[in-house]
């Protein structure tokens, strides 16, 4: 479309982006005044909207009449209303959520749409652009108190830790709970993993239910066993009949086979409100791709994330930013390198690189530090975080630019999908109207998906272990045909199959008859109860990676069952310590030559195993082992102290998950001054920290402290 004035949108683009509007500032609004009243047009209008905002200096003049067009593109958020005539002002005023202290939150269009929709219990599934702002309508909702208990679901443990911050401001009306072990109050607000969903002993009686991305449910895409655990915690929350909130980017469609129950409104929107510029770099030559990445980062003004494929890749890359003399030497970081250096390994590439205002952001870096260094970029004392997916999922940052600088995950190409997620972390509402992407390689063509939602669906690909779990009156006949195997057949009921969540059923079955068969020579090694002797720990790993869990290749630091048995012994004996645990992993040069390896090897092991997946397994087969012991005239076994103790690193109790909070278990266990203190819940513990005194505390410990104390 052309204005009058023959100017057009890809013209205007051009010369907002290089800053020279000059003498044509009317007609430019002019133009996008005409746009807002073309069908079609209105996210035009808002793009150059946002591009103007991103150079106010240059339109001045023009403030009111920009107000207006707004006002009218559906931007209330950034309407001055002191600018706003009688008619705009009452719309403006419209877009205002009930009952919100913050007098200065207002609605945009479609965010005003989707509250309003919410708030007459009609249950939403939206998908919208990352900065859309699905959060906020969530906080208005809670706001309104008209839902006495809320459930959020999200995908990740960092996830939950940035909301229960969010949140932390209605900790008058709610009790915001984020583990299992925390009990309800009159009014809950549950901020928790579907895991964690899963494992609460009750829910209250919910009013409202959020997922956040939710297109996690589909297994084809992502962590397919962790999307299995979504599906079940999924139904456990529509079984309250709780209005529902399913919210995620970039989704074509949903699935033709949601059940007609399945009532919801699909609000698919492109409005967005930060515009992202895409530069396509010039390809560089073979082997010189990381010093044509130190030039481009070395001229760029602005927080600017850096995407990597893995985190080998990432410490290459932060590595290389280093050693161009990329930023800048930050005296306020070194005190926090130092206390890293201390308590993992001073050699660690991360001591070096955060003084120098590089970050390092992925799976294998403690959550603590991982909060740390977050809120230090958002804070503009670290200029570049170099990144794998784990800070793409959600994680909110102020970053200006975002450098795609590999174009695979897990080895494949990336999709058009989590490309555009990618993309959606440049700019940021309020602060970074016009964000930059810089790309290596072409983007992907456009393909957006189709969610599927296999609770529903129960197609072929939809794994036994999922089945078991639909409440019978859900199940298709193909389905009840499918899982009537397991009806039948005593091996291991149909409860214990269940109770197991997310296991194969057919292996837990042939784990069962392997044992039968073997019972008089697996007896001893497997009758246990509290803490095993060596060779019982082996024989367990033995069965679980056999059976529950196989090993292919090298998996989280194990790959085999002698070497698990290994890793969790030599973990116990470290009660805790992890830098004894790194200094154990250096001292086999072989395996593990480097400080870096060595570091990332144990916490990815730790977190991986004992922190998470061997004590749901070894919980799984004393379900399975016990009956058959029993049986077999042999003793009960007893794994959860082991397991309950595996989980928290083999600390006092729940200390391990106050990393969640964002404070490092080394520096809760020197609040705590050693090991004597067990709690006996999770709240008993955060009700110890909180009362500690800060004297001992160097100032970056402080910091922590005094964030952590901030949000309980």
């Amino acid at each position: 479309m052309a204005g009058s004035n023959g100017l057009t949108v890809p013209v205007v683009r051009e010369m907002l982006t290089h800053g020279q509007p000059e003498g044509h500032q009317f007609e430019i609004l002019k133009l996008i005044s005409q746009l807002t009243h073309e069908t079609g047009q209105s996210a035009s209008a808002r793009e150059l909207l946002l591009r103007i905002l991103d150079r106010p200096a240059q339109f001045s003049r023009y403030t009111e009449l920009i107000d207006s067009l707004l006002r009218t593109a559906g931007l209330f958020p950034y309407a001055t209303p002191d600018n706003l005539s009688l008619p705009d002002l009452i719309a403006y005023e419209a877009h205002r959520p009930l009952d919100y202290d913050n007098d200065d939150v207002v609605f945009h269009e479609v965010q005003a749409k989707v509250y309003g929709r919410l708030m007459s219990n009609e249950n939403v599934i939206l998908s919208a652009p990352t900065s859309f702002g699905k959060s906020l309508v969530l906080d208005a909702l809670i706001a309104s108190g008209k839902f006495s208990n809320v459930a959020v679901v999200l995908p990740t443990i960092a996830l939950i830790d940035e909301t229960r911050k969010r949140l932390s401001r209605f900790r008058g009306q709610y009790r915001i709970i984020t583990h299992p072990t925390q009990p309800l109050g009159e009014r809950n607000l549950l901020v928790m993993t579907q895991e964690r969903i899963l494992d609460l002993p009750d829910l209250p009686q919910l009013d409202l239910f959020m997922i956040d991305e939710f297109y996690k449910l589909d297994i084809s895409r992502g962590e397919p066993d962790r999307g299995v655990l979504l599906n079940q915690a999924l139904q456990r929350l529509m079984r309250t009949g709780a209005t529902f909130y399913l919210a995620g980017p970039n989704i074509h469609a949903l699935a033709s086979s949601l059940p007609q129950d399945f009532v919801a409104s699909f609000v698919s929107t492109s409005f967005a409100t930060v515009v992202s510029d895409v530069k396509l770099m010039p390809t560089p030559p073979k082997g010189g791709e990381l010093e044509a990445l130190s030039s481009l980062c070395a001229q760029l003004d602005g927080p600017t994330l850096i995407y990597c494929q893995s985190p080998a890749r990432a410490r290459v890359v932060a590595r290389s930013l280093m050693a161009a003399g990329v930023g800048e030497y930050s005296p306020e970081l070194q005190e926090a390198a130092d206390w890293i250096g201390e308590n993992y390994h001073p050699e660690w590439l991360l001591c070096k690189s955060i003084p120098q205002g590089i970050g390092i952001h992925h799976g294998k870096i403690p959550r603590a530090l991982s909060q740390y260094q977050v809120g230090a970029f958002n804070a503009g004392h670290l200029k570049f975080l170099v990144c794998t997916s784990t800070l793409i999922e959600g994680v909110n940052t102020s970053a200006k630019n975002v450098v795609v600088f590999d174009h695979k995950l897990n080895r494949k190409n990336l999709d058009f999908f989590t490309f555009s997620n990618i993309k959606g972390r440049s700019g940021r509402m309020m602060r970074h109207f016009v964000g930059n992407v810089y790309l290596f390689r072409a983007p992907p063509q456009e393909d957006l998906p189709t969610v599927d939602v296999p609770l529903y669906s129960q197609g072929p690909q939809v794994p036994d272990s999922l089945l078991i779990q639909v409440d019978d009156p859900a199940l298709l006949p193909r389905s009840r045909e499918r899982i009537e195997k397991y009806r039948s057949q005593t091996d291991v009921p149909l409860e214990v199959l269940k109770k197991n969540s997310g296991l194969d059923p057919q292996s837990q079955i042939a784990l069962a008859k392997y044992v039968r068969r073997n019972l008089s020579r697996l007896a001893d090694n497997l009758a246990w109860s509290g803490w095993p002797e060596y060779e019982k720990l082996q024989a367990c790993c033995e069965l679980i990676v056999n059976f529950l869990h196989p090993v292919r290749g090298r998996m989280h630091g194990v790959s085999s069952a002698r070497q698990l048995a290994l890793r969790m012994n030599v973990a116990r004996g470290a009660q805790g310590d992890v830098h004894e645990l790194i200094l154990r992993e250096l001292a086999n040069p072989i395996e593990t030559p480097e400080p870096d390896d060595a570091v990332e090897n144990v916490l990815d092991f730790l977190r991986y195993w004992p922190g998470f997946t061997f004590p749901r397994l070894l919980m799984a087969l004393e379900s399975i082992v016990s009956p058959i012991l029993q049986e077999g005239g042999y003793e009960e076994c007893d794994y959860s102290a082991y397991a309950s103790s595996a989980k928290g690193y083999f600390l006092p109790r729940f200390v391990a998950e106050v990393e969640d909070y964002g404070l490092p278990i080394q520096l809760a266990m020197k609040i705590l001054r050693g090991r004597s203190y067990n709690a006996e819940t999770m709240d008993d513990l955060l009700g110890r920290l909180e009362r500690a005194r800060e004297g001992d505390m160097n100032d970056f410990e402080t910091g922590l402290y005094r964030t952590f104390v901030e949000f309980l």
